[in-house]
């Protein structure tokens, strides 16, 4: 059996400092999303680097939009 438990986090967690915790990571994960996105659309790199290279860079663009979508998630949540 599973039971829940309901603890308002506005008692536990200041909401202010963790609305601005967030919004500064997603600050940077945009800055890096999009210098990688620069990065793997500069034909001399994609064309010139290891495959293995820039699969790894493209992984990490994957990684980064997957954190920021959740980050922005969370963001939205406290916001609202």
């Amino acid at each position: 059996d599973r039971s829940s438990l309901f603890v308002p986090l506005g008692e536990v967690l200041d909401l202010d400092k963790e609305r601005g915790r967030l919004q500064s990571e997603l600050e940077r994960l945009t800055k890096l999303i999009e210098n990688q996105k620069a990065k793997l659309g500069n034909e001399q790199f994609t064309s010139r680097a290891p495959q293995e290279i820039v699969a790894k860079e493209r992984e990490k663009l994957s990684s980064w939009s997957e954190q920021h979508e959740v980050l922005a998630e969370k963001h939205r949540r406290l916001v609202g």
